[in-house]
């Protein structure tokens, strides 16, 4: 907990304990949203990864098309030229 001694702000009253609530509920939330941040992180990274491999199996795909067009152009000329 992030206020050690409660006791000391009972000097302080009704304010004190509002205070200490505030102090705690701040730090509570801190404490979830970094936890959330991780997972947002976390799920960013795979999806990235994932994007990455799906472009990357693209590209090859559009390569060997490319090449494949290439190859069928030129036999078309081969035979023209015939």
């Amino acid at each position: 907990m992030p206020i050690d001694h409660v006791d000391s702000w009972s000097q302080f009253g009704l304010s004190g304990v509002i205070i200490a609530a505030l102090f705690t509920f701040v730090w509570f939330l801190i404490k979830e949203h970094r936890a959330e941040r991780q997972e947002w992180i976390v799920a960013y990274r795979e999806q990235t990864k994932l994007s990455d491999d799906r472009q990357s199996e693209t590209n090859d795909v559009i390569r060997e098309l490319a090449s494949v067009v290439r190859e069928s152009h030129g036999r078309r000329h081969q035979r023209a030229d015939d």
